[in-house]
């Protein structure tokens, strides 16, 4: 059985889905989910395309993923999300990977905008069907520059 962390603070104990695995920050340290992350993101969308960096609290964990792609300012409109930043979050098709429960998805490799709010609800109903831990609460900031994800 694999023992829990303990580093002298407390850290929310919770399994998330992050680019088609789960993980599970009462066992893993936030450098080695990091790591683990970084690694399929170099695969699935090209090295260096994307930086991951994640930190667990005792309330929250924070999910960064700083890409290099500049969005405009429609791309940003507020409770709007690219398709690109939920196939990058999920790892949706990578290794073969898909959400059981899918975030909207146009044919023919067209990129999209979507309502935050489905990419939400499928995240959250996809964790749990793969094993992950219930999302209680989830927030999503899209920058020009990274897509920050807030669980609780």
């Amino acid at each position: 059985m694999a023992k829990r962390i303990n580093n002298g603070n407390n850290r929310l104990s919770k399994k998330i889905v992050l680019v088609s695995k789960i993980y599970d920050t009462g066992i893993q340290t936030d450098d080695e989910i990091a790591r683990l992350v970084q690694t399929d993101l170099d695969n699935y969308i090209g090295l260096d395309k994307v930086i991951f960096g994640i930190t667990t609290t005792d309330k929250t964990i924070t999910a960064v993923f700083q890409r290099y792609t500049d969005y405009s300012k429609d791309d940003l409109a507020d409770g709007l999300m690219k398709d690109a930043d939920a196939f990058m979050i999920t790892g949706e098709g990578y290794n073969n990977f898909h959400l059981p429960n899918p975030f909207p998805i146009v044919p023919f490799s067209y990129s999209c905008l979507m309502e935050q709010k489905e990419f939400k609800a499928a995240y959250k109903s996809s964790a749990v069907l793969l094993g992950a831990n219930k999302v209680n609460w989830m927030k999503l900031e899209i920058k020009p520059y990274c897509v920050v994800m807030r669980l609780k």
